[in-house]
């Protein structure tokens, strides 16, 4: 791996060293944490200025340089691309989202996931542009439960067997489960009934994925459709969304008006609500010190679910 000045930028700010074993499991899933703990997923372009820029230098120059977070497209392009500089084999899946208010997915796709192949074989989903997201990789291994450091997931077919589907569970209010832990983050595959589990839907993609070519600069086409589209739920709520790890597995979140603070245990996600003062000046002292978020501008946040 020869030096790159972009990936030493990548790895201070995401406060991550080198390799020192090459592409490994366990690197991949502590880049995947590194990068969710310190990068959020934030949607205040989309929704006030109507600015969503997925290009390679925008994307590194806006997530690296300017401390800023993003979505799906600037994410996970260059959370792929840092991967490819560290020699992973690395291709980007075009996912379509499951819109719960409205019970269908959205097209055309306008999300973008990571699948990466090891040299030893091993295959995972990655993902750190979703806000609800695993946080450690999940293995591509289909219907298997999947305890992935924050939560439970599952990788299925669709019934017609035309796409491969992933789900988020909660695990039942009254149920109890005792989980696997690891000194370092990383999934495991949880032996459980899955009637357990309350499931939900985040989103699908072709079962012949592998045998198409995409790249992050194809999605252009849909940036209108995520600016504008009543079905893409990006541009009409606000989301600011960053994942923890130590000392406790949760996340910091804005989601429409209000402030919620989640700590995950055992399974199970407790969550404690704030409301978000009208106070500008107060608004951005919660970004700087939750989300490390410096905006100069006026910031309107906004709550229609539509």
């Amino acid at each position: 791996m020869a030096n790159d000045n972009r990936l030493d930028e990548y790895l201070k700010r995401i406060e991550s060293s080198h390799p020192t074993n090459g592409c490994t499991e366990e690197y991949l899933n502590r880049l995947q944490v590194a990068h969710l703990t310190h990068i959020p997923f934030e949607t205040f372009d989309l929704i006030d200025i109507k600015l969503l820029n997925i290009s390679m230098d925008h994307r590194f120059d806006r997530l690296v340089r300017q401390n800023r977070g993003g979505v799906c497209f600037q994410m996970n392009g260059l959370f792929a691309d840092m991967l490819k500089k560290l020699n992973y084999n690395v291709k980007i899946i075009s996912c379509s989202v499951y819109n719960e208010e409205k019970h269908f997915y959205i097209e055309p796709p306008c999300h973008a996931a990571l699948y990466v192949r090891l040299d030893n074989g091993k295959t995972f989903l990655c993902d750190v542009g979703f806000s609800n997201d695993f946080l450690t990789p999940l293995f591509f291994e289909l219907d298997s439960i999947q305890y992935a450091t924050n939560g439970f997931f599952r990788l299925t077919k669709t019934d017609d067997q035309l796409y491969y589907k992933i789900e988020r569970g909660y695990l039942n209010t009254d149920d109890h489960i005792s989980l696997p832990t690891s000194a370092t983050p990383r999934t495991h595959i949880i032996d459980i009934d899955s009637s357990r589990i309350k499931w939900t839907l985040s989103y699908r993609f072709p079962i012949d994925f592998l045998e198409r070519s995409t790249e992050i600069d194809d999605f252009q086409n849909v940036v209108s459709d995520v600016l504008y589209s009543p079905n893409v739920f990006l541009n009409h709520l606000t989301i600011c969304h960053l994942h923890t790890y130590k000392p406790n597995v949760g996340a910091y979140s804005i989601v429409g008006k209000k402030y919620y603070e989640w700590i995950i245990e055992n399974g199970k996600a407790t969550r404690k609500d704030y409301p978000i003062s009208d106070n500008e000046d107060e608004l951005k002292t919660l970004l700087k010190e939750k989300f490390d978020l410096t905006i100069e501008r006026k910031i309107e946040l906004a709550d229609n679910k539509q």
